[in-house]
């Protein structure tokens, strides 16, 4: 029984688990700098893993759709942090490897101004 508890730690702490940072052009999205681009921002998210990070295999960010979400036209100066806080560290030990939180910052510059142009839309229906 202790060897088995012993893999069960064993394997919570070196689970697989996998995010794919992808693009699906909606947004402009770049490594590069923009000139326009003076606001910087951070976008934070979260993908749950479950069974020592065997489900899902891979986890899924489109970047653009996370910049868009959060109420942005674009994105320059990407960077992409994943990161595993106390807290998710702690969940991942109690629940044995069965639940596996982790975390992402996507940072950068934007021009500040939110896409205003689907509550125009609205307007002009009125």
């Amino acid at each position: 029984m202790k060897n088995f508890l012993n893999l069960i730690l064993l394997g919570s702490m070196v689970s697989c688990t996998t995010i794919h940072f992808r693009s699906q052009n909606s947004v402009p999205v770049s490594f590069d700098g923009n000139p326009k681009h003076q606001k910087e921002v951070s976008i934070i998210g979260h993908r749950s893993f479950y069974f020592w990070g065997l489900d899902p295999d891979v986890h899924e960010v489109f970047v653009d759709q996370e910049v868009k979400k959060a109420g942005y036209d674009g994105i320059s100066k990407v960077i992409i942090y994943e990161q595993k806080n106390p807290q998710d560290i702690l969940i991942s030990f109690l629940t044995f490897g069965l639940y596996l939180p982790r975390g992402y910052t996507i940072t950068g510059f934007t021009s500040g101004g939110a896409m205003n142009h689907e509550f125009e839309d609205e307007s002009v229906k009125k």
